[in-house]
């Protein structure tokens, strides 16, 4: 019998109020065929997120202002 885990992008209940990045963990955004998301901040660097690409699975980090600026860009998608 197969099963499938499935991941949802929400935010950790264990998440540090004091994180500034703490707005980001849990956003997703999608690449291709793939959905980016924040999965935690950078432990060594605060100004830094983990991402996650699914499917794959590899793991990076990431500035934390050019995820916002990824984010932003998303929102208000320029008419072509």
């Amino acid at each position: 019998m197969n099963t499938r885990q499935i991941a949802l992008p929400l935010p950790s209940k264990r998440a540090d109020s004091t994180d500034p990045n703490a707005d980001l963990i849990g956003r997703s955004y999608e690449e291709g065929y793939s959905t980016v998301t924040v999965i935690g901040s950078c432990l060594n660097d605060k100004r830094r997120v983990m991402l996650r690409r699914d499917p794959g699975g590899s793991n990076w980090s990431m500035p934390s202002w050019l995820v916002r600026l990824i984010f932003l860009e998303k929102k208000g998608e320029r008419a072509a």
